[in-house]
């Protein structure tokens, strides 16, 4: 056997080390949390309530960031270490001449807990719509409140002409450059019609037929509904409302409800809400179909859909729908509800 020269370890040398190299080409080394701007948005791509609400707001958030802790896989929000001023400005409007015809005032705050909140600092023009918000250190939502004429558009009449405010975050003040804010997304906020579709439908309890009409369709999802009994509900409404639809019942029976520290006797409720999928809301009939995905009792879950149409005849509403839950449907059920 040839013995190898020294000369010959040299060269398995020097390619062994071009292997490695080659090898870690295409390796990238993961960049820390700190690498990453944190990015400053809106919370919600708008929101809409009836045409006599004389109040409507948007939220500043946070881009969820990686959890340092590992709790949280998907992400959380990482408050800001340092205070940063946020421009905004309404950039357009529908149903009304001068934007102070509608809004009247502004301001802002955040949320220090379920009940309690604290002021931030608001400038806003609501003549150019143009304005700014402090989003403090160590918070994770601001939110800004208007003031609006809550009777600008209530009227007796069925509009269909759009009626919304649009809103975009424009620019931040802050001289760290690790901070920056989405300026492509808007929220928008639409004035909805009680004379339509949207708001509260109540369903009379005391005709028997109504009520088991009732049951037979909500109760495809729900046991409570199902097994209801008159003498113990109150009252049955679905409302229609931004997005989505809701049945609720309320019951006879009460509970102690405390609020903030103030207690207060309230009737039980059982609800159910829903996703809007289609809607002819800028009509007094149409098509109508919203639906959710429920957890069962043993872990796993299930979709439901509704589907049908609506007449509106004066204060009277006629729905007619067809439930769907997994292999589990109704027949075409008729409601009548008033306003």
């Amino acid at each position: 056997m040839k013995k190898i020269t020294a000369s010959l370890y040299v060269v398995f040398f020097v390619l062994f080390i071009m292997s490695c190299d080659k090898k870690n080409d295409d390796v990238v080394d993961p960049l820390s949390n700190s690498a990453f701007p944190q990015v400053i948005l809106l919370s919600d791509e708008g929101d809409g309530d009836l045409e006599d609400e004389d109040k409507f707001s948007f939220k500043i958030t946070l881009a969820d960031r990686k959890d340092p802790d590992g709790d949280e896989l998907g992400g959380k929000i990482i408050p800001l270490e340092e205070e940063v001023t946020v421009q905004f400005a309404v950039t357009g409007f529908e149903g009304f001449v001068q934007l102070q015809d509608y809004i009247q005032d502004a301001s802002a705050f955040y949320e220090i807990d379920d009940c309690t909140t604290s002021p931030v600092n608001l400038q806003f023009n609501k003549t150019t719509g143009i304005g700014t918000v402090v989003f403090p250190a160590g918070v994770e939502e601001v939110e800004v409140e208007f003031e609006t004429d809550g009777s600008l558009f209530d009227d007796n009449l069925f509009n269909t002409d759009e009626r919304s405010v649009t809103i975009k975050l424009t620019g931040i003040t802050t001289t760290n450059k690790k901070i920056t804010v989405n300026k492509t997304a808007d929220f928008t906020y639409t004035v909805q019609d009680d004379e339509g579709i949207y708001g509260e439908w109540k369903l009379d309890v005391t005709n028997a037929a109504l009520f088991q009409k009732f049951k037979d369709l909500f109760g495809l999802i729900n046991e409570d509904i199902r097994d209801l009994q008159a003498a113990d509900v109150d009252e049955i409404l679905i409302a229609f409302e931004y997005g989505e639809v809701k049945a609720i019942v309320v019951l006879k029976e009460t509970e102690v409800i405390d609020d903030c520290g103030s207690p207060s006797v309230e009737n039980k409720v059982i609800e159910i809400e829903a996703e809007i999928e289609e809607l002819a809301d800028d009509a007094l009939d149409g098509d109508v179909e919203f639906g959710e995905t429920l957890e069962l009792a043993n872990g796993y879950f299930r979709e439901f859909v509704y589907s049908g149409s609506f007449i509106i005849i004066g204060n009277q509403l006629n729905i007619t729908l067809e439930g769907e839950f997994g292999d589990d449907t109704t027949d075409e059920i008729t409601l009548v509800l008033d306003k």
